[in-house]
């Protein structure tokens, strides 16, 4: 069952959740980076997953500490 908050997004929706391109947004799907949905030819995102995988990003060291 999902709620109000769980529903599902289009790459345009996440790009503005994000604040980056549509594009950036596809290409780190490509990657499989994003958590996603594949519903035949659509690819949906997951709110909480999507919310989660930016959590999850923001709880890593940089990348270039030592």
């Amino acid at each position: 069952m999902t709620t109000a908050d769980d529903k599902l997004l289009t790459a345009d929706d996440v790009a503005d959740l994000m604040r980056v391109t549509r594009a950036w947004v596809c290409a780190e799907t490509r990657r499989n980076a994003i958590p996603h949905l594949r519903l035949g030819r659509y690819v949906r995102y997951r709110r909480t997953a999507t919310e989660a995988w930016m959590a999850q990003i923001e709880r890593r060291p940089p990348e270039n500490a030592r």
